[in-house]
């Protein structure tokens, strides 16, 4: 296992970030942390605050999918019955209805590009949440926990070994993007290969440059609003971007949706700097 990577802060990227927030009406509710890969220098907004991360934490378990890939104790092929225990609302069509015979990597596959939470919650099953916690932990991201399957609306699925609420700190996936995008992870390739087949494209992807590429996941509920990605320029510059947002509710109706266009000007504004 290699070291955690590291990453200074960069004063000057902190307030180009902030900047950029301000510019977005987002400096209220949300907290950014943005690696530049070339010089491996950070910069941060309230990024290390314990905000939900919804369904960004598919990247955690994706990578512990490759880990165990590399370390020959799972393999891609290996198939999976999903079982009815697992169902819950998703944001795209699914084909895991119970009884059907998936692979683990349809399964991977589909929890990031479509952001599937039926295979997410197999993949627990499969992968343990305790054994993506503990491998998380090793790459240094020290607070993270899974600690319960995924809903898609209420009532919450039931969970019979639910440790805990989900914790993935912007800062936290901000790192491990970082180590994606090195290459300093097994299947780092394969797996920015499967972000960069994100179906949720109404976020950051608007704010980017021509030419740019994202590869990403968002994560989005009632209360959050998240893009969290590996951006490669026009120019060839590398950068782990992540934007967690926390906004109120609206008067009739719970939707963080609303600051999706906000979201996006404050990826124009950051991406002018960079």
């Amino acid at each position: 296992m290699k070291p955690a990577l590291a990453i200074a802060q960069d004063r000057d990227l902190d307030q180009r970030i902030a900047a950029a927030l301000i510019e977005a009406t987002l400096h209220d509710i949300a907290h950014a942390y943005v690696v530049d890969l070339d010089r491996m220098r950070f910069g941060a907004y309230r990024a290390d605050a314990n905000i939900y991360p919804a369904s960004v934490i598919k990247v955690a378990v994706m990578a512990e999918a490759y880990h165990r890939y590399a370390d020959g104790s799972l393999a891609p092929e290996q198939t999976v019955m999903v079982s009815r225990e697992n169902q819950t609302t998703t944001a795209e069509s699914t084909p895991f209805v119970p009884g059907y015979n998936a692979t683990v990597q349809e399964l991977v596959e589909l929890m990031v590009s479509r952001s599937d939470n039926i295979a997410t919650n197999q993949l627990l099953d499969v992968l343990r949440r305790e054994s993506v916690t503990a491998y998380m932990h090793e790459l240094g991201l020290a607070t993270f926990l899974l600690g319960r399957k995924l809903s898609g609306s209420e009532p919450l699925i039931i969970d019979s070994e639910m440790v805990g609420r989900n914790r993935l700190p912007p800062d936290e996936i901000g790192r491990l993007l970082s180590l994606i995008a090195r290459d300093e992870i097994p299947g780092a390739a394969a797996q920015r290969d499967i972000l960069g087949r994100c179906v949720h494209n109404d976020k950051l992807v608007p704010g980017l440059a021509p030419g740019d590429r994202f590869m990403h996941k968002t994560g989005e509920t009632d209360e959050q609003s998240h893009d969290a990605g590996i951006l490669v320029t026009a120019q060839g510059r590398s950068y782990a971007v992540v934007l967690y947002t926390t906004p109120a509710p609206l008067p009739d109706r719970s939707d963080a949706k609303h600051v999706d266009p906000l979201m996006t000007t404050w990826m124009r504004a950051l991406r002018a700097t960079l």
